[in-house]
Protein backbone atom coordinates (compact mmCIF):
# COMPACT_ATOMS: atom_id res chain seq x y z
CA UNK A 1 0.00 0.00 0.00
CA UNK A 2 1.20 3.58 -0.83
CA UNK A 3 1.09 6.04 1.50
CA UNK A 4 -1.69 8.84 0.52
CA UNK A 5 -1.35 11.27 2.80
CA UNK A 6 0.11 11.55 6.21
CA UNK A 7 -2.21 13.74 9.10
CA UNK A 8 -0.33 15.34 12.10
CA UNK A 9 -2.90 15.82 14.92
CA UNK A 10 -2.27 17.10 18.30
CA UNK A 11 -2.03 13.85 20.16
CA UNK A 12 -1.92 11.09 17.00
CA UNK A 13 -0.67 10.76 13.49
CA UNK A 14 -3.34 9.81 11.11
CA UNK A 15 -1.72 7.76 7.94
CA UNK A 16 -4.19 7.09 5.02
CA UNK A 17 -3.31 5.08 2.19
CA UNK A 18 -4.11 4.67 -1.51
CA UNK A 19 -6.69 1.99 -0.91
CA UNK A 20 -8.45 4.70 1.08
CA UNK A 21 -7.84 2.78 4.38
CA UNK A 22 -6.23 4.37 7.20
CA UNK A 23 -4.10 3.58 10.49
CA UNK A 24 -3.85 6.07 13.49
CA UNK A 25 -0.71 5.86 15.17
CA UNK A 26 0.38 7.85 18.62
CA UNK A 27 2.79 10.71 18.47
CA UNK A 28 5.93 8.97 20.02
CA UNK A 29 5.58 6.20 17.69
CA UNK A 30 5.68 8.30 13.78
CA UNK A 31 9.38 9.39 14.35
CA UNK A 32 10.51 5.41 15.03
CA UNK A 33 9.88 4.89 11.20
CA UNK A 34 10.78 6.26 8.05
CA UNK A 35 6.82 7.72 6.67
CA UNK A 36 6.28 9.97 3.83
CA UNK A 37 3.37 10.68 1.66
CA UNK A 38 4.39 8.19 -1.50
CA UNK A 39 6.07 5.12 0.45
CA UNK A 40 4.76 2.06 -0.58
CA UNK A 41 4.61 0.20 3.04
CA UNK A 42 4.83 -3.83 2.90
CA UNK A 43 2.39 -5.84 4.59
CA UNK A 44 4.87 -7.10 7.49
CA UNK A 45 5.62 -2.96 8.01
CA UNK A 46 2.39 -2.17 8.51
CA UNK A 47 2.17 -4.62 11.40
CA UNK A 48 5.22 -4.05 12.85
CA UNK A 49 3.74 -0.05 12.88
CA UNK A 50 0.58 -1.86 14.51
CA UNK A 51 2.72 -3.66 16.94
CA UNK A 52 4.84 -0.66 17.79
CA UNK A 53 2.15 1.69 18.34
CA UNK A 54 -0.13 -0.76 20.71
CA UNK A 55 2.90 -1.34 23.06
CA UNK A 56 3.12 2.51 23.28
CA UNK A 57 -0.77 2.32 24.04
CA UNK A 58 -0.08 -0.74 26.86
CA UNK A 59 2.51 1.23 28.37
CA UNK A 60 0.42 5.06 28.33
CA UNK A 61 -2.36 2.68 30.16
CA UNK A 62 0.46 0.61 32.73
CA UNK A 63 1.93 4.16 33.71
CA UNK A 64 -1.65 5.48 34.51
CA UNK A 65 -2.69 2.66 36.65
CA UNK A 66 0.61 2.15 38.27
CA UNK A 67 0.50 6.33 39.43
CA UNK A 68 -3.03 4.91 41.13
CA UNK A 69 -1.62 1.55 42.89
CA UNK A 70 1.19 -0.78 43.05
CA UNK A 71 1.48 -3.82 41.18
CA UNK A 72 3.23 -6.45 41.10
CA UNK A 73 4.54 -8.06 37.41
CA UNK A 74 1.83 -10.91 37.38
CA UNK A 75 -1.27 -8.54 37.83
CA UNK A 76 0.26 -5.99 35.88
CA UNK A 77 0.29 -8.85 33.14
CA UNK A 78 -2.82 -9.46 33.28
CA UNK A 79 -3.63 -5.96 32.78
CA UNK A 80 -1.85 -5.66 29.63
CA UNK A 81 -3.39 -8.94 28.86
CA UNK A 82 -7.09 -7.99 29.01
CA UNK A 83 -5.96 -4.69 27.30
CA UNK A 84 -5.65 -6.68 24.23
CA UNK A 85 -2.06 -7.03 24.01
CA UNK A 86 0.08 -9.85 23.09
CA UNK A 87 2.81 -11.63 24.95
CA UNK A 88 5.77 -9.89 22.88
CA UNK A 89 4.06 -6.64 23.16
CA UNK A 90 3.37 -7.09 26.91
CA UNK A 91 7.40 -8.37 27.82
CA UNK A 92 8.48 -5.10 26.37
CA UNK A 93 6.10 -3.28 28.43
CA UNK A 94 7.21 -5.00 31.95
CA UNK A 95 10.82 -4.52 30.41
CA UNK A 96 10.09 -0.80 30.32
CA UNK A 97 8.62 -0.43 33.51
CA UNK A 98 11.51 -2.30 35.22
CA UNK A 99 14.29 -0.04 33.52
CA UNK A 100 11.92 2.57 35.41
CA UNK A 101 11.83 1.04 38.53
CA UNK A 102 8.03 0.84 38.45
CA UNK A 103 7.66 -2.60 38.28
CA UNK A 104 10.01 -4.71 41.29
CA UNK A 105 8.52 -7.72 42.87
CA UNK A 106 11.14 -7.58 45.89
CA UNK A 107 10.28 -3.92 46.84
CA UNK A 108 6.49 -4.87 47.06
CA UNK A 109 6.76 -7.60 48.90
CA UNK A 110 9.02 -5.72 51.27
CA UNK A 111 6.39 -2.87 51.25
CA UNK A 112 3.56 -4.94 51.73
CA UNK A 113 5.12 -7.25 54.64
CA UNK A 114 6.26 -3.93 56.54
CA UNK A 115 2.11 -3.08 55.84
CA UNK A 116 0.55 -6.19 56.61
CA UNK A 117 2.75 -6.37 60.39
CA UNK A 118 1.00 -3.29 61.22
CA UNK A 119 -2.23 -4.69 61.04
CA UNK A 120 -0.47 -7.44 63.27
CA UNK A 121 -1.51 -10.33 60.69
CA UNK A 122 0.26 -13.41 60.92
CA UNK A 123 2.83 -15.10 59.03
CA UNK A 124 0.82 -17.01 56.85
CA UNK A 125 -1.93 -14.86 56.31
CA UNK A 126 0.55 -12.47 55.67
CA UNK A 127 1.94 -15.44 52.90
CA UNK A 128 -1.52 -15.74 51.31
CA UNK A 129 -2.26 -11.81 51.17
CA UNK A 130 1.19 -11.57 48.91
CA UNK A 131 0.15 -14.53 46.55
CA UNK A 132 -3.47 -12.52 46.24
CA UNK A 133 -1.58 -9.72 45.32
CA UNK A 134 0.11 -11.80 42.71
CA UNK A 135 3.79 -11.32 44.40
CA UNK A 136 6.04 -14.88 42.86
CA UNK A 137 6.54 -17.55 45.57
CA UNK A 138 10.16 -17.34 45.16
CA UNK A 139 10.26 -13.84 46.24
CA UNK A 140 7.87 -14.78 49.38
CA UNK A 141 9.92 -17.42 50.33
CA UNK A 142 13.05 -14.77 50.53
CA UNK A 143 11.28 -12.68 53.40
CA UNK A 144 11.97 -12.84 56.98
CA UNK A 145 9.29 -13.62 59.23
CA UNK A 146 11.61 -13.72 62.94
CA UNK A 147 9.61 -15.34 66.08
CA UNK A 148 10.26 -12.12 68.49
CA UNK A 149 8.21 -10.17 65.47
CA UNK A 150 5.54 -13.00 65.39
CA UNK A 151 5.22 -13.13 68.81
CA UNK A 152 5.03 -8.86 69.32
CA UNK A 153 1.90 -9.02 67.10
CA UNK A 154 0.28 -11.70 69.12
CA UNK A 155 0.72 -9.64 72.11
CA UNK A 156 -0.56 -6.13 70.82
CA UNK A 157 -4.10 -8.06 70.01
CA UNK A 158 -4.16 -10.07 72.60
CA UNK A 159 -5.81 -7.43 75.31
CA UNK A 160 -8.50 -7.05 71.88
CA UNK A 161 -9.47 -10.52 72.21
CA UNK A 162 -9.45 -11.08 75.41
CA UNK A 163 -12.51 -8.56 75.72
CA UNK A 164 -13.75 -9.77 72.61
CA UNK A 165 -14.64 -13.28 74.40
CA UNK A 166 -14.42 -12.49 78.21
CA UNK A 167 -18.30 -13.52 78.02
CA UNK A 168 -17.60 -17.15 77.49
CA UNK A 169 -16.56 -19.70 80.61
CA UNK A 170 -13.05 -20.42 80.26
CA UNK A 171 -13.23 -23.13 78.11
CA UNK A 172 -14.68 -21.69 75.46
CA UNK A 173 -12.77 -18.44 75.99
CA UNK A 174 -9.52 -20.04 75.33
CA UNK A 175 -10.71 -22.21 72.30
CA UNK A 176 -11.95 -18.84 70.54
CA UNK A 177 -8.75 -16.79 71.06
CA UNK A 178 -6.98 -20.01 69.85
CA UNK A 179 -9.04 -20.39 67.02
CA UNK A 180 -8.51 -16.07 66.22
CA UNK A 181 -4.89 -16.68 66.31
CA UNK A 182 -5.15 -19.42 63.84
CA UNK A 183 -7.19 -17.41 61.40
CA UNK A 184 -5.09 -14.34 61.31
CA UNK A 185 -2.38 -16.48 60.47
CA UNK A 186 -0.32 -17.33 63.48
CA UNK A 187 1.33 -20.50 63.56
CA UNK A 188 -0.33 -23.21 66.49
CA UNK A 189 2.67 -22.71 68.58
CA UNK A 190 2.07 -19.21 68.92
CA UNK A 191 -2.01 -19.75 69.48
CA UNK A 192 -1.12 -21.86 72.18
CA UNK A 193 1.53 -19.41 73.97
CA UNK A 194 -1.55 -16.41 73.77
CA UNK A 195 -4.56 -18.99 74.45
CA UNK A 196 -2.48 -19.93 77.66
CA UNK A 197 -2.34 -16.44 78.72
CA UNK A 198 -6.21 -16.21 79.34
CA UNK A 199 -6.81 -15.56 83.38
CA UNK A 200 -9.57 -18.17 83.89
CA UNK A 201 -12.48 -16.45 85.78
CA UNK A 202 -13.21 -17.47 89.25
CA UNK A 203 -14.73 -20.48 90.59
CA UNK A 204 -18.09 -18.37 91.43
CA UNK A 205 -18.34 -16.39 87.71
CA UNK A 206 -17.59 -20.04 86.01
CA UNK A 207 -21.04 -21.02 87.89
CA UNK A 208 -22.66 -18.40 87.57
CA UNK A 209 -21.90 -18.49 83.69
CA UNK A 210 -22.69 -22.22 83.89
CA UNK A 211 -26.23 -21.47 85.57
CA UNK A 212 -27.35 -19.26 82.43
CA UNK A 213 -26.51 -21.90 79.95
CA UNK A 214 -28.05 -24.33 81.92
CA UNK A 215 -31.18 -22.16 81.54
CA UNK A 216 -30.67 -21.77 78.10
CA UNK A 217 -30.27 -25.16 77.27
CA UNK A 218 -33.08 -26.65 79.98
CA UNK A 219 -35.62 -24.07 77.76
CA UNK A 220 -34.43 -25.16 74.58
CA UNK A 221 -34.19 -29.00 75.45
CA UNK A 222 -37.43 -29.24 77.56
CA UNK A 223 -39.92 -28.87 74.36
CA UNK A 224 -38.24 -32.48 73.19
CA UNK A 225 -37.29 -34.38 75.89
CA UNK A 226 -38.06 -35.32 79.30
CA UNK A 227 -37.03 -36.35 82.76
CA UNK A 228 -33.77 -38.92 82.45
CA UNK A 229 -33.53 -38.24 78.58
CA UNK A 230 -33.38 -34.12 79.07
CA UNK A 231 -31.44 -34.64 81.68
CA UNK A 232 -29.11 -36.16 79.69
CA UNK A 233 -29.03 -34.06 77.02
CA UNK A 234 -28.63 -31.04 79.12
CA UNK A 235 -25.47 -32.35 80.34
CA UNK A 236 -24.05 -33.38 76.96
CA UNK A 237 -24.87 -29.39 75.70
CA UNK A 238 -22.83 -28.40 78.46
CA UNK A 239 -19.87 -30.52 78.57
CA UNK A 240 -19.92 -29.25 74.76
CA UNK A 241 -19.58 -26.03 76.19
CA UNK A 242 -16.50 -27.03 77.93
CA UNK A 243 -17.87 -26.89 81.40
CA UNK A 244 -16.56 -29.45 84.11
CA UNK A 245 -18.78 -32.41 84.34
CA UNK A 246 -18.59 -32.22 88.78
CA UNK A 247 -19.44 -28.45 87.95
CA UNK A 248 -22.54 -29.72 85.53
CA UNK A 249 -23.93 -32.17 87.93
CA UNK A 250 -24.03 -29.66 90.56
CA UNK A 251 -26.38 -27.41 88.87
CA UNK A 252 -27.90 -30.31 86.90
CA UNK A 253 -28.87 -32.05 90.29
Amino acid sequence: MIIKKIKKLKSKVVIIFDNSSKVEIDNSVYPNFYLYEGKDVSKKELNEIRSYDNVAKLLQYALKIRSKSLYSEFKMREKLYTKGGNKKEVDMVIKRLKQYDLIDDTALAEDLLEYYNSLNYGEKKIRTKLLEKGVFQETIDKLKFPTSIERKKANNIFPKLEKKYEKYNNSQKKLHIYNAYLQLGFSSEIADEMKNKIKESTQFIELTKLKADYQKAYTRLSRKYQKKELKQKIIQALLGKGYRLNDILKVVN
